[in-house]
């Protein structure tokens, strides 16, 4: 089984980087996150390539980054979803972003590993990807207070995304 590796970042490395691109954005530490402004803003602001692709040319992929290219593909319909506050499409957008902010070309390593052996947690593409994006849509530091009901309502988030954010220690 070939896996993607990238450099091990911790929880706090993470939340530091999702805290830096709200600053970095005028986004208040505590405050809802337009991340469909964000995406459609991207080529402006940073150079980035967003493209918007049918269903049918995307498959079952709902987006997909290329951070040397400077490019985030998003499939059509959770685009529409995430336009509509959809909380599990808008995560889909805050993790392809994460992709672009935290895996350069440079920093990706293949590794074959036995089928018995993981990637661990704190070098895996998607699971950095992951919380880099709940950690941006709902900052851990405000919504461990919060019940998973407010959660949601406050930052557009699922109830799913909800529960881990609350519930992410670290």
């Amino acid at each position: 089984m070939i896996s993607i590796m990238m450099p091990p970042l911790s929880l706090a490395q993470i939340r530091g980087s999702a805290a830096r691109l709200r600053n970095i954005l005028g986004i208040p530490e505590d405050s809802y996150v337009d991340i469909v402004k964000i995406m459609d803003n991207l080529p402006d602001t940073f150079g980035v390539v967003v493209e918007i692709v049918p269903v049918q040319e995307m498959g079952e992929k709902h987006g997909e980054t290329y951070p040397a290219a400077k490019k985030i593909r998003l499939r059509e319909d959770v685009y529409d979803r995430a336009c509509q506050g959809y909380g599990r499409d808008r995560l889909t957008l805050a993790h392809e972003l994460a992709h672009l902010i935290l895996h350069g070309p440079k920093k990706i390593a293949l590794a074959r590993v036995s089928e018995n052996t993981r990637v661990p947690a704190y070098c895996d593409s998607e699971w950095q990807a992951n919380a880099f994006a709940g950690e941006f849509l709902a900052p851990y530091r405000f919504a461990r207070a919060m019940t998973e009901q407010s959660i949601q309502s406050k930052y557009g988030v699922s109830a799913a995304a909800a529960h881990v954010q609350k519930s992410r220690r670290g």
